[in-house]
């Protein structure tokens, strides 16, 4: 509660909106106004690995972000009415507050949106491979590291403009056999963390682009297996691994909901499954986190 001592007067009344200014702006809700905006963040905070949906209503030009030095592009859903984007946290950025900058094209002052990112503990998960496939010979991890230089650069290469539209959904129904973000112990030696989520599908399953974008890549890789990269523009990336069957082609523009391969077990992995990734600016994502909080876009 915010109190004054003695009279409303002139000065104290000025210092009385500043303080209810800074109350409303570092409140624990997810709900500003900044301006004539009213800019909802679903959720306030989120953890390492997580993301939230940033949505404006009221803006009288078209909004840019910028997040942890990259600018966030924003798209106008017309059916609600309101301009929409995605903010996320990598599973290696630090704990702490951070703040969002949100611009306007007719608003030279920029508005702060303090952000606070929680440690995350993603959990563990324990395999056990065939020797050859974790102690790679001379030849295996040179074709390895171009294979990882041939996804980054993709990675860098996005789209300016946002592809996608409205809500984000899962390339098929398979519940999780492996979560993602959790620590990968291989043969009882620490690896990379899970960077997607890993579902359940049987051989030949049809696997189903998330969201509106170019095809970016087509390729079959040692770890991947045959894999696929959707580029669905201003830095947002989808990935499905270990298919046994491609039907897209680099360059393709395909649809929300449209077939772009059959699962399978291509790759280093254990049995047959699809693993879904989804890049966010550089950084990696709960995929299944983002399509729940893209709902509300429907």
């Amino acid at each position: 509660m915010i109190e004054t001592n003695g009279p409303l007067t002139t000065g104290n009344a000025h210092y009385l909106l500043l303080a209810i200014l800074l109350f409303l702006l570092l409140s624990p809700g997810g709900a500003y106004s900044l301006s004539t905006v009213d800019i909802t963040i679903t959720p306030s905070t989120f953890g390492q690995g997580e993301v939230s949906l940033v949505t404006l209503k009221q803006a009288t030009g078209e909004p840019q972000m910028i997040w942890l030095g990259k600018r966030i592009p924003m798209v106008y859903n017309r059916k609600i009415e309101v301009w929409a984007g995605f903010i996320g946290a990598d599973l290696t950025t630090d704990p702490g507050r951070y703040k969002l900058q949100v611009n306007y094209t007719n608003n030279a002052e920029p508005n702060f949106i303090p952000i606070t990112v929680r440690s995350k503990d993603h959990g563990i998960r324990r395999i056990t491979l065939p020797r050859e496939m974790v102690e790679l010979d001379r030849d295996t991890l040179q074709r390895v590291l171009r294979e990882i230089s041939t996804v980054k650069q993709v990675f860098m290469t996005s789209s300016e403009d946002p592809l996608w539209w409205g809500r984000w959904t899962r390339p098929l129904p398979g519940t999780i056999v492996s979560p993602f973000g959790c620590k990968n112990i291989i043969n009882d030696m620490e690896r990379s963390p899970h960077s997607g989520v890993d579902l359940k599908a049987a051989v030949g399953t049809p696997i189903k682009a998330t969201n509106r974008g170019l095809v970016a890549l087509v390729a079959e890789h040692f770890f991947s297996g045959k894999s696929i990269v959707i580029d669905h523009g201003g830095g947002i990336f989808s990935m499905y691994f270990h298919l046994s069957h491609i039907s897209v082609r680099v360059g393709e523009l395909v649809e929300k909901g449209d077939p772009i391969g059959l699962s399978g077990s291509s790759g280093r992995i254990t049995g047959p499954h699809l693993h879904f990734g989804i890049r966010l600016n550089g950084r990696r994502i709960n995929p299944l986190t983002l399509i729940e909080i893209s709902k509300t876009l429907e």
